[in-house]
């Protein structure tokens, strides 16, 4: 996209103005009814686009345009002018009427003087899927998302960007969702401002679609169940979370996969995102992560893992602008593989 825009297109059709709930429903069913909608409400309620978006789009000279597909509603006095006016795109204010077949151009930019400071640097990068609006990445387990001090050109982010630069793709960093540092598996990066506003508001269906594979100590009495314990930070420590009544509302589902003779794996879902969540819950059942450095020390035998055995192997999310259903599923590391 080195254009630095997302381009949307949309074409009216007559059976779409009941998606328009502006139009009242009266009006839908006059007979003086003329099958016309306003572009902003197309903008609003088909493409999905925010106000703050549209504002912005408002901005370009060309943010807003369509093309007529109607010779009646073109300032031309041929069939031939009107085929060459139709190729073209005319500017369009939101209060300008579509009617069916016309052609609506939206294009939303981005805003890279304030996307922050993130070093390209290359490294390994696990692409899993990728298109014009996202780009999911199964992340190594001990690697940060994001940039810190101690991890200034060494972050999935700083590998991304260096991938983008290689690709010729022109795009700010904008993480869906989060994973531990410790936590291997699927991070999704959007990769303009529209996909990362829709895919936010996916979130927390999202999570619900997201499946973890564990490796817990000791044996479990029940094989599956449900933790519903709230999870607070530690007043005395910056980085550990606790299960305490003042805390927020944190649900896990869990389900035993195979019990081996002193650790588990363990299929989990989620229906909150706290930080630390899955370890938390199941240090609390009494089951911490092998090699948990956090919630797990008591572990007689951690069976050499150096990490927290934990991935994030599969997800289902909605594609932002399609709305075409994506399923991915990332192969278990080889440091958890090797228990199995």
């Amino acid at each position: 996209m080195e254009s630095g825009y997302r381009e949307l297109r949309y074409t009216y059709k007559v059976t779409d103005k009941d998606k328009i709930t502006s139009v009242s429903t009266d009006k839908k069913k006059t007979d003086k009814y003329d099958d016309a909608v306003m572009a902003g409400d197309i903008m609003r309620e088909i493409m999905k686009l925010s106000s703050r978006e549209i504002s912005r789009c408002k901005q370009f000279d060309d943010g807003v345009m369509c093309i007529r597909h109607n010779l009646e509603q073109l300032d031309c006095n041929s069939v031939e002018e009107h085929s060459l006016l139709k190729e073209n795109m005319v500017p369009t204010r939101l209060i300008d009427k579509l009617n069916p077949d016309d052609e609506l151009i939206v294009r939303v930019y981005e805003d890279n003087d304030n996307a922050g400071d993130i070093v390209p640097a290359d490294g390994p990068l696990d692409i899993v899927y990728e298109d014009e609006d996202l780009i999911i990445i199964n992340k190594p387990g001990d690697m940060v998302v994001h940039p810190s001090y101690a991890h200034y050109k060494d972050s999935l982010s700083n590998y991304l960007a260096g991938y983008y630069i290689k690709s010729g793709q022109n795009h700010v960093i904008r993480t869906v969702g989060r994973l531990d540092r410790e936590t291997s598996g699927l991070v999704i990066f959007a990769k303009n401002r529209h996909a990362a506003a829709l895919l936010a508001g996916q979130k927390e269906n999202m999570s619900r679609r997201k499946e973890y594979l564990a490796i817990c100590s000791g044996v479990f009495e029940q094989p599956q169940g449900t933790v519903n314990a709230p999870i607070r930070r530690r007043p005395d420590e910056r980085m550990i979370r606790e299960v305490h009544p003042e805390g927020k509302e944190a649900i896990t589902h869990y389900k035993v996969e195979k019990q081996f003779e002193d650790y588990a794996l363990v299929r989990l879902q989620l229906d909150t995102g706290r930080t630390h969540q899955i370890r938390v819950h199941m240090a609390h059942l009494g089951h911490p992560l092998l090699g948990d450095n956090f919630y797990g020390k008591e572990i007689p035998d951690i069976h050499e893992m150096t990490r927290a055995a934990l991935h994030a192997g599969y997800i289902e999310l909605n594609q932002p602008i399609t709305e075409e259903r994506i399923c991915i599923k990332a192969e278990m590391p080889e440091d958890m593989e090797r228990l199995l």
